[in-house]
């Protein structure tokens, strides 16, 4: 008997050995090392540092430079500069591409779908992009019917337009956010958990479709002039987060854009989720967004649209029906009736300015949690998820200006951004998922709330509202 008892004693001990090593190597304290002692702080401010010297010496060179020469070659004749004859009025071209695949897919959203391909289609799925042209500058703005913008396809679409001059350097990406769109775009586990099983004709279907539309509004492009509103709504927008204890972006912002062929077209971004339809459906929908866009095109003053999810963390619509469809209509209703009632009353102007930044983001050592005090560490992350390179993207227009961010970024977040930059940009638009993923940025304040955003989907690390807030800001000083 004793001699069972040691061999039970030694394979329990065994056994425990064995767990305490698991542990050891998965889990570890969480790093609330603040973050401006940190080395992704420091590596983040040079790549600020080396962008506003960058633009010292180009100003210098464009501004100053080159003016010197000129005059120096009218003078004397004697100095030759070969240029190529460039326009420097802008132009701005638009076209849309539909995404359906001629095969069915998951759902992404995937949760609560338990994997099943969607079954019917309810409206189709666009992929809309816009070219501005200015000079020897280029940029495209893609905005999609898509959960989010896919990593693999940002990729693919890379190597599908370097030839023409497009690449993640000059493209802006953003998406609706619709939860009842196509899944299968990512091979990770965590990807598959969200958007299903992955397939690979959906990465290469999707890239061929973006291109298609760039390459496609590249070609109608035209002379045109831009103008901005922010319009303020009521009774659109809640902060799902926290209810009335948080904040609500609740401005409406467009973009109009208008060609000297008397064609227009609007870009707009608004904060609430497109989760109008979410558990249950499994028909194909762009939600609100899709039906807005159809609002604005099916009148007389706006021939193509084209919507983005602005600030979206921690922002849900506003239930005002109970049936799912007739929110969907209510949403894009009430939306398209702000637009329209404002956009004929928006001047339009030249644009002196086309500007592009494709600023690499660095971040703290993923942090999934199990506890307030413990996290997974970073190998068992990118085990799950993979690992990806991330940006934030500054496109100017004129004295227009949108920051993309790679996530679901909060609505919190952002009211507090247009105050603090209130008095130099007034025409600024925050957009999320732009290509890359890292989850949700809420507000600090909220990061031990044990709820979706600020707990499942706060993947690197506490600080991040605080850390992404100050480095938006500081791109923006610098322009």
């Amino acid at each position: 008997m004793n001699k069972v008892f040691r061999l039970l004693g030694k394979g329990l001990f065994a056994i425990l050995m064995a767990l305490l090593i698991i542990l050891a190597i998965t889990i570890k304290p969480i790093d609330n090392t603040p973050y401006q002692q940190t080395d992704f702080y420091r590596n983040e401010l040079d790549e600020l540092n080396n962008l506003q010297l960058w633009n010292s010496i180009e100003f210098f060179l464009t501004k100053v430079f080159v003016p010197i020469i000129q005059c120096y070659q009218s003078a004397h004749g004697t100095v030759q500069i070969n240029r190529t004859e460039i326009s420097d009025k802008l132009e701005v071209g638009w076209s849309k591409s539909n995404i359906l695949p001629a095969f069915t897919t998951p759902i992404a959203i995937d949760a609560d779908r338990n994997g099943k391909h969607w079954n019917a289609v309810h409206d189709s799925i666009f992929v809309r992009a816009f070219v501005f042209k200015k000079n020897n500058i280029k940029v495209a703005y893609v905005s999609a019917d898509l959960l989010i913008i896919p990593p693999l396809v940002v990729r693919e679409i890379d190597s599908l337009l370097v030839k023409k001059g497009f690449s993640s350097n000059n493209i802006y990406y953003t998406a609706t956010h619709t939860h009842s769109s196509i899944g299968a775009w990512h091979p990770s586990i965590i990807g598959e958990l969200f958007a299903g099983k992955f397939d690979a004709r959906v990465v290469s279907h999707l890239a061929n479709c973006f291109a298609q539309a760039i390459t496609d509004a590249e070609k109608n492009s035209s002379n045109a002039k831009v103008g901005y509103i922010e319009i303020p709504t009521q009774n659109l927008v809640v902060n799902r987060l926290v209810d009335k204890a948080g904040k609500v972006d609740d401005k409406l912002r467009v973009i109009k854009i208008a060609k000297a062929t008397g064609e227009r077209a609007a870009i707009v971004t608004f904060a609430a989720h497109a989760t109008c339809l979410h558990k249950g459906t499994m028909e194909i929908s762009g939600d609100w967004p899709s039906a807005f866009m159809r609002n604005l095109e099916a009148s007389n003053k706006i021939e193509f649209a084209c919507h983005s999810a602005g600030a979206v963390g921690s922002q849900g619509p506003f239930e005002a029906k109970k049936n799912k469809w007739e929110e969907v209509n209510y949403m894009a209703d009430s939306l398209a009736a702000l637009v329209l009632r404002k956009i004929d009353s928006v001047s339009v102007t030249d644009t002196l300015l086309l500007n592009f930044e494709h600023l690499p983001l660095y971040l703290r050592a993923p942090n999934l949690r199990i506890s307030e005090s413990w996290v997974l560490r970073p190998w068992v992350f990118n085990l799950l998820f993979g690992t990806q390179k991330v940006y934030i993207n500054l496109f100017e227009i004129g004295s227009i200006k949108l920051i993309g961010m790679p996530c679901d970024f909060s609505g919190e977040l952002s009211v507090d951004i247009h105050k603090k930059t209130q008095s130099k940009n007034n025409s600024l638009l925050i957009t999320s998922f732009n290509g890359g993923f890292i989850g949700y940025i809420t507000d600090d304040k909220w990061y031990n709330k044990k709820s979706y955003e600020t707990w499942t989907m706060n993947w690197f690390g506490p600080e991040n509202g605080a850390y992404l807030s100050e480095i938006i800001c500081k791109l923006l000083s610098i322009h």
